[in-house]
């Protein structure tokens, strides 16, 4: 039986039936702006109606810190509707279908954690985009804790005097090293509008612009090191557009390697493309 898999993104919610860990139907629908839990939930089982009497279950990942009563956001500035959103069980109520629900980047972790070859136990997921998330894999299991709350490291603290974060707390690794604040810090410096492909095309002629993304880079191989300590993981997967950009992942690797010993850690590509969120929230029953 198939897996029906959603994915909640900040402008586009993607929809796909999984069958034997492969994608047989996909579509994608425009993020619903409705704030009624109900309303939103019948916009994506209306996209994918015609779907639903062929699964046994159905799988979601989205963006923001997944509680058992539904979404919400450590920043609250990153999610458009009322918190907690409890759109499990407004789509469990119109499916008859069971319904889990878990954080994008936990579900793209445990996507990047089955695609290994090599025999790993202990692993994290780094993902470097707009924000900066993750995943924890701890004894071959997703680990999400008992408030869910397991992965966020992005909010983890790397610079007491650092920039503050839309989490509340100052220096966080979110607020140092994500794609939204290497673009803060390129237009301050530059005094211009400046994307980020902009940024990693100058880096390779303007040294300001190469010392802002190596901060970047820095702020996450520091993370790398600290998952190390806390977990003595055997690998890190690194992703996400700022984490897989060019240059990007062999300047994390060589600030790694520029620690002790004891706190250095393989680090790989991450393998998945835009469907690893979906795939995994598919591979959590």
């Amino acid at each position: 039986m198939s897996t029906l898999a959603i994915d909640i993104g900040g402008t586009k919610v993607a929809i796909g039936v999984v069958k034997n860990g492969e994608l047989t139907e996909r579509c994608q629908i425009p993020t619903p702006t409705t704030t009624s839990v109900t309303a939103f939930a019948a916009q994506i089982v209306n996209a994918c109606h015609d779907w639903i009497p062929q699964v046994r279950q159905i799988g979601i990942s989205t963006t923001g810190w997944v509680k058992p009563e539904g979404i919400t956001s450590i920043n609250p500035d990153t999610l458009a509707f009322p918190q907690p959103f409890p759109l499990h069980k407004a789509i469990e109520t119109l499916t008859a279908k069971p319904v889990s629900m878990l954080n994008d980047a936990q579900a793209a972790a445990w996507y990047e954690f089955n695609s290994l070859t090599a025999s790993v136990r202990n692993m994290a997921y780094i993902t470097v985009s707009t924000g900066v998330g993750g995943g924890l894999i701890i004894d071959g299991k997703l680990h999400k804790g008992a408030r869910h709350l397991a992965g966020h490291i992005g909010h983890t603290v790397i610079d007491i005097l650092g920039p503050e974060c839309g989490c509340g707390q100052t220096g966080c690794v979110e607020a140092v090293a994500s794609g939204t604040a290497i673009n803060k810090k390129a237009r301050m410096v530059f005094q211009r509008n400046l994307s980020n492909i902009e940024l990693f095309e100058l880096a390779q002629t303007e040294p300001e612009a190469m010392n802002i993304i190596k901060q970047s880079a820095y702020a996450v191989a520091t993370l790398c090191s600290n998952l190390k300590a806390m977990f003595d993981l055997d690998i890190i997967s690194l992703g996400g557009g700022i984490g897989l950009a060019p240059g990007y992942f062999s300047l994390v690797e060589e600030f790694i390697r520029s620690k002790p010993e004891a706190f250095q850690v393989t680090i790989v590509k991450a393998t998945g493309d835009y469907d690893a969120c979906l795939l995994g929230a598919a591979a959590q029953f």
